[in-house]
């Protein structure tokens, strides 16, 4: 009974503590008008069809008010998770939404923040003007909880906050459109573009580098791969793709013994911080797709030896959050 009550409480909150906006479209305004002018022309002719239609007209409205309303109020924005994306390409945010109510909701339009300019007309200001629209749910089944995908362009490399979340909509007739705010703490892990010039650094087994040296192992080609997201350009195998439309990239067999140890040092003649971390990263990637142990010397982070999917996560994610 406790807790029964404990959940009751806390949903009381939740409604308590969002608020659902609601405002005349501008379709609503001129019906408003036309209504006006039916009420004015029946007065005048005191023509009762004219009362009874304006009468009409308008319960319809507020109808419409109510079921705008009802379509958003008990819908709630429960979490949202994003895989981790090279800088450049677009974050897939996936959001969890819980529709309370016991009826579908319909034509929700979810939209984010991507800027905090301000219009001089404050009506622009109220309704969403620095908001993005990025998917329409057409709809949301009564007491489901559904997951949606919007996809928002990377800035910069580190971590992107979804921030805050917008769903509106004008259903069912169009004279109304509602709308709620949704604040998230969810971010995505943005990784360094992987782009560079400079050789992979290639050591021995006594650890000596043989930088910008061709090695016969590098050179010999062992099979395809699948195309993953990051890998680059240079090594997908194009006449492969023209014969059946599917990417796939050239693996090499390596005759190097020992393990490549990928330094920051290893970029010090690029000057610019960034071109070193993407200089960094497309080598985690040629390591990776080369099947070479590798490890990750940054000024404020050592990464042991390994490869596998795991280790180049982590290696890329410490230099998406590396800090100077």
């Amino acid at each position: 009974m406790t807790a029964t009550l404990s959940q009751l409480f806390k949903k009381f909150n939740q409604l308590r503590g969002r608020r659902v906006f609601i405002l005349p479209t501008r379709f609503g305004i001129l019906y408003a008008a036309f209504l006006f002018l039916i009420l004015l022309a029946a007065i005048n002719y005191s023509n009762s069809l004219g009362h009874i239609l304006c009468f009409l007209l308008a319960s319809m409205g507020v109808l419409a008010m109510h079921y705008t309303y009802n379509n958003l109020a008990k819908i709630e924005f429960l979490s949202a998770h994003a895989d981790p994306v090279f800088c450049g390409q677009d974050i897939q945010f996936k959001l969890l939404f819980d529709n309370q109510s016991n009826n579908d909701c319909y034509l929700i339009d979810v939209a984010t923040k991507q800027n905090t300019l301000k219009s001089w007309n404050p009506f622009k200001n109220i309704t969403g003007f620095n908001y993005q629209s990025h998917h329409l749910i057409e709809q949301l089944s009564a007491q489901q909880q559904q997951r949606h995908t919007i996809a928002i362009s990377s800035k910069k490399r580190g971590k992107q906050a979804l921030e805050q979340i917008r769903i509106a909509s004008r259903f069912p007739f169009g004279l109304f459109d509602t709308w709620t705010y949704f604040t998230s703490n969810d971010k995505a892990i943005v990784y360094p573009q992987a782009v560079g010039d400079l050789p992979l650094p290639i050591s021995n087994e006594q650890g000596q580098y043989i930088v910008g040296a061709k090695t016969k192992g590098l050179d010999d080609f062992s099979g395809f791969n699948p195309y993953r997201s990051g890998d680059p350009i240079h090594a997908i195998a194009w006449k492969a793709a023209a014969r059946d439309d599917v990417l796939r990239t050239k693996q090499f067999s390596s005759a190097v013994s020992g393990n490549i140890h990928l330094s920051w040092q290893d970029t010090a003649q690029l000057k610019d911080i960034e071109d070193r971390l993407s200089q960094l990263c497309l080598w985690i990637i040629e390591c990776e797709t080369a099947g070479l142990n590798y490890a990750l010397a940054l000024p404020t982070e050592l990464i042991d030896y390994s490869h596998g999917h795991s280790h180049q996560q982590h290696c890329l994610t410490a230099l998406a959050l590396y800090e100077h």
